[in-house]
């Protein structure tokens, strides 16, 4: 595979791609929080640092949130304008009021509406399912459905009242399901064209084809090629991200429930931190073996790199497209349509791309009917790609297979 690694690296177009992947993966994190990654820093400091305080004299969240009304109350103005105070936390009163804040929304849904919303949540599926077995023909998935999540949020979560950084909303968007997947999926269509379409560019095909045998050797390792660049890849996305937030918004206690960020509060599966992070890069490594796959197959059998590129590039960038033109349509609007929830959560099972926004898939108990039982979207969707992935694969190395010119 050495030699193959040496052909793909040879061209001065996959040199420019992987810079543009790159660098597009540093520019969409810095355009975010431009200018503002000194205040983040400053601003989890201040909330960590109050959180504790609060922590050690055992105040409440809501005996938090009163001692800041309080603290407000006497006015930011004379505060600053008093030489004589010192702020605790932040740089300003301000910053002081805001951590305390902060920190008292950490204390409150630790210690009550996390317990409680899915108390309610619970109750809420149980006089469902009761409602549900009066019906004369009552529904038996959505009854197996409710019985399997109401299992799952009965489990007790262990929060703690610590710290694990901030702004969870922008330090997710800023990695995840971003314009960036567009030139990573463009990086795959474009490596393995040039792998499998070289012998034809150059003539080599004449001497390679002689053989069943030869050709679909060259197709294994061009594939492991293409995969194993792919998956390089992801991999320094991926320890870019970690590093990137641990510096910025501060990433900590990763041990921790994944429930701790308020944003998968209705999470029902038992899920670290650390465990989220670990699951995201397979999961986004078979996404873009499913593209490679695909374009594998579509390039053995057109064996020109144009018309390779003409099909391959708009089928992978299009059905990334179909799912993030569906989720803005769905998340912009106050009441969606049934069609449209419809047609995206059908293609978050179909599409591989969709594993690139794993995030949707965790903020609930969300699953689909298969043969009456409930089944996880998410394990659905990995399904999906193993196959796709598969049966790509397969086609195209039987197609490459066929002997079309003897030496």
């Amino acid at each position: 595979m050495r030699y193959e690694f040496k052909k793909l690296f040879a061209s001065r177009l996959m040199w420019v791609m992987l810079l543009l992947t790159f660098g597009y993966m540093v520019f969409i994190p810095l355009r975010e929080v431009w200018g503002a990654a000194g205040e983040l820093r400053q601003e989890a400091r201040a909330y960590s640092e109050a959180l504790e305080d609060a922590v050690s004299e055992g105040i409440s969240g809501d005996g938090l949130r009163a001692r800041a009304d309080s603290f407000i109350s006497t006015g930011t103005e004379a505060l600053m304008q008093d030489s004589s105070y010192t702020p605790k936390y932040g740089t300003t009163p301000m910053g002081d009021f805001l951590a305390m804040l902060k920190s008292s929304d950490t204390l409150r849904y630790v210690q009550r509406s996390f317990e409680s919303d899915r108390a309610e949540l619970v109750r809420g599926m149980v006089i469902h399912n009761a409602s549900e077995r009066r019906k004369p023909v009552p529904d038996s998935y959505l009854i197996r459905a409710n019985e399997k999540a109401i299992g799952l949020y009965n489990r007790r979560v262990a929060l703690e009242p610590v710290s694990t950084g901030i702004r969870e909303d922008i330090r997710y968007n800023c990695f995840n399901f971003s314009s960036w997947e567009y030139v990573m999926t463009a990086l795959c269509v474009l490596m393995t064209v040039r792998l499998f379409t070289l012998e034809y560019t150059s003539g080599a095909f004449r001497l390679v084809n002689t053989s069943r045998r030869t050709v679909q050797s060259l197709f294994r390792r061009k594939y492991l090629t293409a995969v194993l660049t792919a998956s390089a890849v992801l991999t320094v996305q991926a320890v870019f991200e970690l590093v990137f937030c641990a510096a910025v918004f501060g990433l900590g206690n990763l041990t921790l429930p994944l429930q701790q960020l308020p944003m998968f509060e209705l999470c029902p599966y038992s899920l670290s931190i650390a465990g989220f992070y670990a699951i995201k890069l397979p999961l986004r490594i078979l996404a873009y073996t499913a593209v490679i796959s695909v374009t594998a197959l579509v390039t053995s059998a057109a064996r020109r790199p144009l018309v390779s590129l003409a099909v391959s590039l708009p089928v992978t960038e299009c059905a990334a497209a179909a799912v993030k033109v569906l989720y803005t349509l769905l998340s912009d609007s106050e009441s969606p349509r049934r069609s449209l929830l419809g047609i995206y959560d059908t293609l978050r099972i179909l599409l591989p791309q969709s594993l690139t926004d794993l995030r949707s898939y965790l903020t609930g108990f969300d699953c689909f009917s298969l043969f009456g039982y409930p089944v996880p979207r998410l394990a659905g969707c990995a399904a999906a790609a193993l196959l796709i992935s598969a049966v790509c694969a397969a086609g195209g190395y039987f197609a490459s297979g066929r002997i079309r010119r003897k030496a």
